[in-house]
């Protein structure tokens, strides 16, 4: 909640306590103090509640913050179609009970911990004629569990920004959105928080790839009133391929590899991919060098599905493809190869190469196939299935079958001096 100066709040609490009786809209108060209750209750604290009287409950309420649904800026080119799916998935979100206020209980949502925020507000303001030391007693459990939350701000920031991630894709027409708390006394009292939506457009250049001029698009997404936030790759974390003087390289992608993401994630959401990977590349400036190219690993909540590739070309890095993680160019799929003994053309036989092998129908914990997987880091892929809100991708991988080939293949590799076999297959 925005601070006010002494002198402005003084003012604000008095207009409003002589606004009973005067056509002031206290419609959903009931509701509003209802939830409340249910918020203390849920904190262990629901008796406190009876130190609340008729005056403290009506002026909590005054004090309230309302969520308002996102709005279109004036001459902003977005679709009617994309503001009702804005409006929806903003209150949808808001509502969603996600938060745990206390361990084991029913959890609440952002819009309950501004709720809890507005009741912190109220007991702390001047001259709210309260016992203080009576309330925070009495609300003790409920206020050192809202201390322990992240901010109002923050959590509704934050699920801002995997909303603007989510329904937005790279190098396509993107919209943001800015914001602002504004206070309001007439006819309805509160502090309005006021979305407005924004719209923007990609960075298009052209660079010369293998000597032809390619379209290349800046990498990157908007985030709430930030604009649109690119992500840059700092010079040491791909030190052995660049001398530059640069600190940091900003990243490009090329069309082909924004189709292959969305190709070779399928069938998992490709909404929480990009989720994923926005909160991932905002969070850190990751980046590795295998076999003299750059990969940007990608996880699909904490698993790890694959990697952008990408090379240095004047002085930026440009992301050329997305492989799945068992790809030899990947280091596990290397090692996967080296372990097994399954080359390339094996792997797409056994489809090794797709997402949805992984999604159900998993190896027993024992077996040689769960092994393998261990060995070169990939077993988790099998976890997948679980993050699915829905087991709609069955697959009829026998890996009982695919275990004799690989035997076969190790028999097949013994009759071979390891010195030859290093060189022909590694």
């Amino acid at each position: 909640m925005p601070k006010k100066t002494t002198k402005k709040r003084k003012k604000k609490n008095r207009e409003i306590s002589n606004f009973k009786g005067q056509g002031i809209n206290l419609g959903g108060q009931s509701e509003f103090i209802n939830r409340f209750e249910k918020l203390a209750e849920i904190a262990g604290c629901k008796d406190a509640c009876k130190l609340l009287n008729k005056s403290n409950r009506m002026m909590m309420y005054l004090l309230r913050i309302h969520l308002t649904q996102p709005r279109v800026d004036k001459g902003e080119p977005i679709s009617k179609e994309l503001a009702k799916i804005l409006a929806l998935v903003f209150r949808s979100w808001r509502e969603r009970r996600n938060i745990e206020l206390i361990k084991g209980r029913e959890l609440i949502s952002i819009g309950d911990v501004y709720v809890i925020d507005c009741f912190i507000y109220f007991i702390r303001k001047e001259d709210n004629g309260l016992d203080l030391e009576a309330f925070n007693s009495a609300f003790k459990p409920l206020i050192d569990a809202y201390n322990e939350l992240e901010s109002p701000e923050d959590l509704l920031y934050g699920m801002y920004d995997n909303i603007l991630a989510m329904l937005n894709a790279v190098g396509r027409e993107m919209f943001s959105i800015k914001t602002a708390f504004v206070r309001k006394e007439y006819p309805v009292s509160g502090v309005f928080h006021i979305v407005k939506v924004k719209h923007y457009r990609p960075v298009k250049r052209s660079i010369a790839i293998e000597g032809k001029r390619r379209p290349i698009i800046q990498f990157g997404w908007p985030i709430a009133n930030g604009g649109i936030w690119y992500f840059k790759i700092k010079n040491h974390k791909i030190k052995d391929i660049y001398k530059g003087d640069k600190k940091e390289l900003e990243v490009y992608i090329q069309s082909h590899a924004i189709r292959r993401f969305e190709e070779r994630t399928r069938p998992l959401s490709l909404i929480f991919c990009r989720l994923f990977m926005a909160k991932l590349l905002r969070n850190y400036s990751i980046a590795e060098v295998f076999r003299g190219k750059i990969l940007i690993p990608q996880y699909y909540g904490d698993i790890k599905i694959g990697y952008f590739v990408a090379a240095v070309i004047d002085e930026k890095v440009i992301i050329k493809t997305f492989l799945f993680i068992t790809h030899q160019s990947t280091p596990e799929g290397h090692l996967l190869e080296k372990v097994s003994g399954l080359g390339k053309k094996d792997i797409s036989y056994w489809r090794f190469d797709s997402v949805s092998s992984f999604l159900s129908n998993p190896p027993e914990e024992d077996s040689l196939i769960k092994r393998i997987m261990q060995e070169a880091g990939i077993d988790k892929l099998f976890d997948l299935g679980k993050l699915m809100e829905s087991d709609t991708n069955p697959n009829d991988v026998d890996w009982a079958e695919v275990e004799a080939y690989i035997e076969n293949g190790r028999e097949e590799r013994l009759q071979i001096p390891e010195e030859k076999y290093e060189e022909e297959y590694c």
